[in-house]
């Protein structure tokens, strides 16, 4: 009976000594599959395949049992009708099997036989053993107590640039565990994960080095610089006053707006006053988290932008709310002079008749509106842009700390080095033919620098971006004067 064999053998495989062959069987519909699964033989195996040397006097479990000749790569294979077997041997890098990310996933990319050999390889690289489940158990209950304070206190995350990144840090331990624990090894987005947080606090070290011996400096620069914009903006907002470019406002509700706003910068004006001689007295407080990385320096400078333009920020919500009004109120007086009225029990507009005296208030409130329209759209149009600007900042310093911690320096390391842990191109030569034995050997190549980019990089990353819609939707937010 003629009977197909793959016998995958690493290509160093040890045969000066006797021993137990470690490894697997499968039978498939056509033909069966020996794998060897490392590169030694044992004396003693719990999962025995064959045997090196002489036929040893022992049982082995099933009939498909694999001999090779000692100090040799001769297989021979203990069968029940052995008359004619044809051997096909598949010679493979152990090593690079054993690291590679991507030939664990053999069976969605290389096939389901690579696959099975892969992930039989994987687990004598288990760094994760039964033995450390408990420490894992309580790390995990420690981090889902964090997680379930940072859930309670989430109104207050969202607006404190801090704390989110506080969160996602949190997120990105409780990710490093769940990797452990379901790859059972160091994997190349696991080190480089923590390379870019080792980077992070040698950033964080030399951020806090620059800026010690220049204390009086910063913090002068900085009481400058808020005191500079205080002034800058009450300039802005008495030349709205007046007739911005050439423009006729309504006078009355232009002054009323104006002092109105001008109360809160004052305000404003005497809390920053206050607030100085404090941060100048707990100025290295405010470099302590740079510690822990120059991300976390990178969060509470946006913290600080966001409380030195807070006024400004108050300022843009008022108009905001203001001009939303106006645009709601314009559009549903409009309806009166068509005849349609909205419906909010079936969400749509129908058509309704109106009497004289509705038309009439209707006629002097929307001729009030929309003659007080230009002035309330000059002062959201300006204090708008203020609040895109200031988003504009804190996105462009969100994404400088997502680049800071997935930078992707120990990936280019491993690839420069051609690590196997990073292989994925995939060789196949044909060594030897013959009519009972094929010699097939298969290498695996490291893949391309931008593919081992795409591959390998970590998927922690911080996304709490202070911009996180289209930039339609935002546009269409600004036109109806919703806030953003």
């Amino acid at each position: 009976m003629f009977t197909n064999n793959l016998v995958f053998i690493p290509k160093r495989f040890s045969t000066e000594k006797c021993g137990f062959i470690e490894g697997f069987h499968r039978k498939k519909p056509n033909f069966d599959v020996y794998y060897i699964t490392h590169p030694e033989v044992h004396t003693t195996c719990k999962n025995q395949l064959g045997y090196v040397g002489k036929h040893p006097n022992v049982e082995f479990p099933g009939k498909n049992t694999l001999f090779i000749t000692q100090g040799t790569k001769n297989i021979h294979l203990d069968k029940e009708n052995n008359e004619d077997i044809h051997v096909t041997q598949i010679r493979y890098e152990y090593e690079a099997f054993r690291n590679s990310k991507l030939v664990s996933e053999g069976d969605k990319i290389y096939g389901i036989l690579l696959g099975e050999l892969a992930e039989k390889i994987s687990e004598s690289r288990a760094i994760v053993n039964e033995n450390n489940t408990g420490v894992f158990y309580w790390f995990f209950a420690l981090l889902n107590i964090i997680i379930k304070i940072f859930t309670k206190l989430n109104p207050v995350i969202k607006n404190c640039t801090t704390l989110t990144y506080i969160q996602s840090s949190v997120k990105s331990l409780k990710w490093i565990a769940n990797h452990l624990e379901s790859e059972k090894k160091f994997t190349p987005q696991l080190g480089n994960l923590c390379l870019a947080k080792c980077i992070d606090i040698l950033l964080g070290v030399a951020f806090i080095w620059l800026c010690l011996p220049y204390k009086c400096i910063v913090t002068s620069n900085l009481h400058y610089i808020s005191q500079g914009s205080v002034t800058h903006l009450r300039e802005l907002l008495l030349y709205l006053m007046g007739s911005p470019i050439g423009l006729k406002l309504n006078y009355a509700f232009n002054h009323s707006l104006g002092k109105f706003f001008f109360y809160h910068i004052n305000l404003w004006k005497v809390f920053l006053q206050a607030m100085q001689p404090i941060l100048e007295a707990n100025f290295q407080l405010l470099l302590l988290p740079a510690l822990f990385g120059v991300s976390y320096q990178l969060a509470i400078i946006c913290d600080i932008i966001s409380l030195a333009t807070f006024h400004v920020y108050c300022i843009y919500v008022y108009a905001a709310r203001l001009f939303s009004l106006q645009v709601k109120g314009l559009i549903s007086l409009w309806r009166l002079f068509i005849g349609r009225k909205f419906n909010p029990l079936r969400n749509r507009v129908d058509s309704c008749e109106y009497s004289s005296n509705q038309l009439f208030i209707g006629t002097l409130g929307f001729t009030l509106l929309l003659f007080l329209y230009p002035t309330t759209a000059l002062y959201y149009t300006v204090f708008a842009a203020f609040r895109i600007i200031t988003l504009v900042i804190h996105t462009l310093f969100s994404k400088l700390k997502d680049s800071i911690s997935s930078i992707p320096l120990y990936i280019v390391i491993l690839w420069i080095f051609k690590s196997s842990s990073i292989a994925g191109t995939l060789h196949m030569q044909l060594i030897e033919s013959s009519n009972s034995n094929n010699v097939i050997e298969i290498t695996l190549a490291p893949l391309s620098l931008t593919e081992s980019i795409e591959k390998f990089s970590s998927t922690v990353k911080d996304n709490n971006t202070q911009i996180n819609h289209s930039l339609s939707t935002i546009i269409s937010r600004l036109l109806i004067g919703q806030l953003v």
